[in-house]
């Protein structure tokens, strides 16, 4: 679930951010719309009621910007809630068609899906963990131990294929300079996507080659998150922008 800000949540001085903090630290007014716009979201949508849940009870698990060169432009904080499991939900006529419980693997794998982009990454994180409890303990100390920094990814059509770049990824300012240098459509480059990568000391990519399977490629932290190599496929459907 989710959606835009109200106009009525907006505080004075409210601004996007480019980072959601640690739990240790107050978070900002502007954060504070961000946590009350979901809630109420996830009430309109789901009909999720249960006075035990709080907006200090969700958990940031990523900050999304649009990249560069699409006309709309947007930034998109992500939350984990960990919610009791006897509440009841119910999808919201006009909005969400149907609810489903699934596995992260189990949706990554599902080709019905059409899955944006972000989802899939913000997806692979929650993989990492294969059971309920070790992955509510990480987000926890996690979110006292780390920011969540803005992520824009760098779109980039290579000679053989596309990716997408993510901040930590090496060769990420450099191709973010690129484009800053020509906004006209994405950055395009002669080489293939193997020489780009073998010149490169950290990867955080999700690539997708000339044949269409997409793999992402992942050495070393992310916020606090261990990426790694995952091959998703040919099969997934994906809502490119």
């Amino acid at each position: 679930p989710g959606g835009n800000l109200d106009r009525s949540e907006l505080c004075e001085g409210f601004s996007p951010l480019a980072s959601l903090p640690p739990r240790h630290v107050p978070p900002s007014s502007s954060e504070g719309v961000y946590r009350r716009a979901a809630l109420r979201e996830l009430q309109e949508e789901t009909s999720f009621h249960n006075d035990s849940v709080s907006t200090d009870d969700f958990i940031p698990w990523s900050l999304w910007q649009t990249p560069l060169i699409l006309p709309v432009r947007f930034n998109t904080p992500m939350y984990l809630l960990f919610a009791p499991s006897a509440t009841p939900l119910q999808p919201q006529e006009g909005e969400i068609e149907s609810l489903h419980w699934f596995s992260p693997s189990e949706l990554l794998r599902n080709p019905k899906l059409v899955i944006a982009p972000p989802q899939i990454t913000d997806t692979l994180k929650l993989c990492a963990h294969t059971r309920y409890d070790s992955l509510v303990e990480f987000a926890k100390r996690r979110w006292e131990e780390h920011s969540t920094v803005q992520c824009t990814p760098v779109l980039v059509k290579f000679r053989d294929g596309m990716c997408a770049l993510f901040p930590r990824d090496s060769f990420y300012d450099r191709a973010q300079a690129l484009q800053l240098e020509d906004m006209s459509g994405m950055l395009t480059l002669e080489s293939s996507l193997e020489e780009n990568e073998r010149e490169q000391a950290v990867l955080m990519r999700s690539v997708v080659d000339g044949r269409g399977c997409r793999v992402f490629k992942g050495t070393g932290d992310w916020d606090g998150h261990r990426m790694e190599h995952v091959n998703l496929g040919s099969n997934m459907s994906v809502r490119e922008s």
